[in-house]
């Protein structure tokens, strides 16, 4: 009976042995650290364009982790907002918090590291460096080349030699205009200078009513009205006004009032010419009729 006995107890030592190693080994073990990382979107950046730092760490989602509300950066970058921290059930769950972040001077920035609570774990995340270019070339890259579509060898294949054509096919239309224009406007000769005046006289007076001429050019037509005709008939300088005509001619006393008439026609002509003075259509449409009263007047006398 001894034997057994002896080794009952042996297996007995050796379990309790056993067991007191496995409390020691459970007590001495090391809390395991979470998974973490971070990461920049993109890491090559121009100057002023926004990027996104982005941190993760592993773990349950009641536990959140501290992330820190601003991190520590250099004076060339800048954070443009408060740090998004959300769950992320993909690769066996973890949180993510994002910065977004702006460089605004080029150059390789690198980060202090980032020290983010998850439960008892302490952990430091060193995010990679971020590179930020110029839009503008560094001084050592020289001035911008010029070749290129609006380069100087584009500029030497335009064809010159047809810009020069369509502009001098301009000019020689213009001319062509400068030298037709005096056929074109050179006026019939009066033949019955009586008859012609009073056509033309009407003509002013149609042109007035319906709206074709404006009070100028209606007493400047009147002017050259009497003008034409008294060149065709007395043989008047055109260049000289009628007033003159008026006031130097020696004429009979039948016409003073028609003379007076034509002095007060040619004053109010006067002031819309040039004082720019608005008269009344009526009025104006009786200084024709006084121009055709005039003129037969001198028809008569004749």
């Amino acid at each position: 009976m001894r034997p057994a006995r002896g080794w009952v107890r042996e297996v007995a030592r050796v379990g309790l042995m056993l067991l007191v190693s496995l409390a020691v080994g459970a007590v001495s073990a090391p809390a395991q650290t979470p998974a973490s990382g971070a990461a920049l979107w993109p890491d090559t950046v121009r100057v002023g364009d926004p990027f996104v730092l982005g941190l993760s760490v592993s773990g349950d989602r009641e536990t959140t982790p501290e992330f820190p509300g601003l991190i520590p950066l250099a004076p060339e970058l800048e954070q443009l907002g408060p740090a998004e921290v959300e769950w992320d059930d993909a690769g066996g769950g973890r949180w993510r918090a994002r910065y977004r972040l702006a460089a605004w001077k080029a150059g390789t920035w690198s980060f202090a590291p980032i020290l983010v609570t998850a439960g008892a774990a302490e952990l430091s995340l060193a995010p990679p460096p971020v590179f930020a270019t110029s839009v503008l070339p560094a001084a050592s890259e020289g001035p911008l080349p010029l070749e290129g579509p609006w380069g100087p060898n584009r500029i030497r294949g335009f064809p010159w030699w047809l810009l020069l054509l369509l502009l001098a096919a301009a000019l020689l239309w213009w001319l062509l205009r400068r030298l037709r224009r005096p056929e074109e406007e050179e006026e019939p000769v009066w033949t019955d200078p009586a008859a012609d005046a009073r056509e033309a006289l009407a003509r002013l007076k149609q042109g007035l009513q319906e709206g074709d001429l404006d009070l100028a050019a209606y007493y400047d037509g009147l002017e050259d009205t009497l003008r034409r005709y008294l060149a065709a008939r007395e043989g008047w300088p055109p260049q000289r006004p009628v007033r003159e005509y008026v006031d130097e001619a020696s004429v009979e006393a039948s016409l003073n009032d028609l003379e007076a008439g034509l002095r007060s026609l040619q004053g109010r002509a006067g002031l819309v010419r040039f004082a720019h003075v608005d008269a009344a259509e009526s009025a104006a449409l009786g200084d024709a009729d006084a121009c055709v009263a005039w003129v037969d007047a001198l028809e008569e006398a004749a």
